[in-house]
C-alpha cells in the first residue's frame, strides 16, 4: 500500500504547522524550505487543504499559513482523503473483472476488505498531534542536586 506523494507532503506540512507556537505563519517560502518539497508543488497542496478546511491563510506583513483547527482535531484519513480522493483498498486488488475464480480467491477477498478496514480505521483515528507526541521523548530523568 502506497499514498501519493502529495498525501505525504501535505501529511508533512500539516505535522510542520502543527509543531508552530500557536497563532504563528509560516510563509510557503519556509515551509518549501523545511518539508523538502517544491514551492510549485506545495502551491496546489496548501490550496486543496485550505479548501478542505485543515488550513487557512493569512495575507500581508506576518502573513501565510497555519492550521485552522487544532491538531487534536485533523486525522491523517482526513488529509489523505482530501489529497487522494480515498484512503486503502487492497480489496480492489483481486476485485477485477475477469480474473478467473481460484482456490482461496474469496478468502483473499475477505482478508484484504478485512485489513482495509483496520488501515482506514487507524488512519481516521490518528491524530496530528499525536503523531507530533511520538517525536518527543516519553520518559524524561531529572536529576537534582
Amino acid at each position: 500500500m502506497r499514498f501519493s506523494k502529495k498525501s505525504e507532503y501535505a501529511l508533512r506540512a500539516v505535522l510542520i504547522l502543527a509543531d508552530c507556537p500557536p497563532n504563528q505563519t509560516l510563509q510557503i517560502q519556509e515551509l518549501s524550505v523545511i518539508s523538502g518539497v517544491s514551492v510549485k508543488f506545495l502551491e496546489q497542496i496548501l490550496l486543496v487543504m485550505k479548501k478542505g478546511g485543515i488550513l487557512r491563510s493569512k495575507r500581508g506583513v506576518g502573513g501565510g499559513y497555519q492550521l485552522d483547527r487544532p491538531a487534536r482535531s485533523i486525522t491523517l484519513g482526513e488529509i489523505i482523503q482530501l489529497m487522494d480522493g480515498g484512503l486503502c483498498e487492497l480489496s480492489g486488488i483481486t476485485d477485477s473483472h475477469g480474473t478467473p475464480e481460484y482456490p482461496g480467491s474469496a478468502g483473499l477477498q475477505t482478508c484484504f476488505r478485512e485489513i482495509d478496514e483496520q488501515v482506514n480505521e487507524a488512519l481516521q483515528e490518528r491524530t496530528i498531534e499525536e503523531v507530533l507526541s511520538m517525536d518527543r521523548p516519553k520518559d524524561i530523568l531529572a536529576f537534582e542536586i
